[in-house]
Order: C-alpha cells, then structure tokens, then sequence
C-alpha cells in the first residue's frame, strides 16, 4: 500500500474534501449579502421621527400670518383717524398750540411694536424654510440670508427680499402672486415716504414755523392709498406663507 504525500496529486485536501469546487478545482462563490431594507420602508414612527425628514414649520408660519394681520388691523384702524388726526394738527399750527395726539401716538407705537415682531416671525419662517430645503439638498438659491439683512439696503431693498421670497417658492408659488404681495408693498413704502415729504413740504426752513399747514392735506389719501395697499399685500402674504409651508417638501 501506498501512503500518499501531500504533494501527491491526486490527494485531495481536507478543506477540498466533499466540496464541488474541491472535485473540480475550482474556487468556491461567495455566499450573497443578506438582503437590506427597501429605502422606501419607514422606520417605526416614520420618516420625521426618525429625523430624515424636516417638518413643515406650520407654528412660525401661523404667528406670521397672525402677526402680519395684526399689523394690517392696526394700519386700517390709524386710517379711519387720520382725517381727524390731521384736522387737529392744522388747528394747533393755525392757533400756535401745541398738542399731543395721544391716540395717533400710540397707533404708531403699536404699528412699530406689531412690525418689528412681524419682521422677525416672518424671517424665521423663511430662514426655516430655507434650512429645510438644505436638508433634502436642495439649494434655493438667491443672496444668502437676504430675508434677515435685505429690507435695510437703502434703494437695493426694493427688490432683495422679493428675491429671497422667490427663491424659498421654487415654484410652489406663481410668480404672479409673489409679485401681487411685493408691488403692493412697495406702494406701502411709497405712500409712506410720500406721507413725511408732506408733513416737511409746509415749513419754511429759513425760519423753521410751519407756513403752510394746507400741505398736510395730501397725507390723508397717501394714508388711504397705503392701508389699501396693505391689506392686498397681505392677502397675497397669507397664500406665500400657506403654500410654501405646505408644498416646500413635495418634490
């Protein structure tokens, strides 16, 4: 009898023993990695609560649209006074008494309080949205954080938060709605500024007395013209707000 040495040919080794590929020398396969999970699969709780999903900033964009609503109340209030307001600012002048509009001032008080708590809410909810779209890599675009720092460029912030408003849309808003919402802002602003260039055009500035009261008369319809242009501006504002909130996760 032979013993076979295990150069021998024809001598099969243990690990070869009683394999396929050992009777045909040929390398064994690599067994398949287990099946994953199907990426469409929620995890328990579902996608937000596992965290791959931003959620919908449905409080900021609710105190925006009550806030920005509050400001256009306290606006329409202001504009059924400024007829009378005006009228006892031209009775003071004419007689050389001064007064205190006690209710004209604290409807601007108010108005400036409500606005800047407006401006703030309403920066957040776009800054948020913003954040969101990032999450699901996607860049919106237009100047960074221009709804923070764009309404305060002298002239340049005519057009800088439309571009910021925009760019949060991505098309979930007509292009005719963002424009309704900032032309009549604009106007707003326009109105406004018209309303200081009436109240300065009556003084005389070589001697600094008031000369003309009558000038004050154009403030009245620039009022009017300015809380009709708000009350627009803010309707086109509440549909912004609802559908991008709404849409901004839809792909």
């Amino acid at each position: 009898m032979t013993t076979p040495t295990p150069d021998d040919p024809h001598t099969q080794r243990p690990e070869q023993q009683g394999s396929p590929a050992g009777n045909s020398g040929m390398t064994a396969p690599t067994p398949p990695p287990p099946p994953s999970v199907p990426s469409h699969v929620p995890p328990p709780g579902g996608f937000q609560a596992a965290g791959w999903e931003p959620e919908r900033p449905q409080g900021l964009a609710i105190t925006a649209i009550a806030l920005t609503g509050l400001y256009t109340v306290v606006q329409l209030v202001g504009a059924f006074g400024a007829q009378d307001a005006t009228d006892r600012t031209k009775e003071a002048i004419e007689s050389g008494t001064t007064q205190t509009d006690v209710a004209g001032s604290l409807t601007q008080l108010l108005s400036a309080v409500i606005g800047i708590a407006s401006f703030v809410v309403l920066a957040l909810w776009m800054t948020r949205i913003r954040s969101n779209l990032a999450k699901r890599h996607i860049k919106a675009g237009g100047p960074p954080r221009v709804e923070w720092w764009g309404w305060f460029v002298p002239i340049a912030n005519y057009i800088l938060p439309f571009l910021g408003m925009k760019a949060i849309a991505r098309r979930k808003v007509s292009l005719g709605i963002l424009l309704g919402w900032w032309i009549a802002w604009c106007v707003v602003w326009l109105s406004s500024f018209g309303t200081y260039v009436a109240s300065f055009s009556g003084i005389d500035f070589t001697t600094g007395e008031y000369t003309n009261p009558d000038a004050l008369d154009a403030i009245v319809p620039l009022t009017y013209v300015a809380t009709v242009a708000t009350i627009v501006s803010w309707a086109f504002l509440v549909v912004i707000i609802r559908r991008v909130t709404d849409r901004h996760l839809e792909d």
